[in-house]
């Protein structure tokens, strides 16, 4: 039973040592750029629900769904690509593309 305790101590041991080691600046920079990412999504998400209301409010003036987008660019107050989202004008629903 010892034998197989410190067989098994021994191959951890082998296998923790084949870990590289860390590079903080690496890790920095990951850390950097996820943050990044995530607070470009948060803008992005921000704006999709700018976007929707926005469809609502036009919906609610005129009885329909505009055509496309580009028919709400007044109702918001400031410049957004449209591109980055999908718009159903049947229904009204605005999503990020991609998700």
């Amino acid at each position: 039973m010892k034998k197989i305790i410190l067989i098994t101590v021994m191959l951890a041991l082998a296998f923790a040592c084949k870990e590289k080691p860390k590079n903080p600046v690496a890790e920095y920079g990951d850390v950097m750029m996820n943050s990044y990412e995530k607070g470009k999504q948060g803008g992005e998400i921000a704006n999709l629900d700018a976007v929707k209301k926005a469809v609502q409010a036009y919906h609610a003036t005129h009885d329909k769904y505009p055509q496309n987008l580009e028919e709400v660019k007044p109702l918001i107050n400031s410049e957004l690509d449209f591109s980055k989202y999908d718009y159903n004008p049947e229904n009204g629903a605005v999503t990020i593309k991609g998700n």
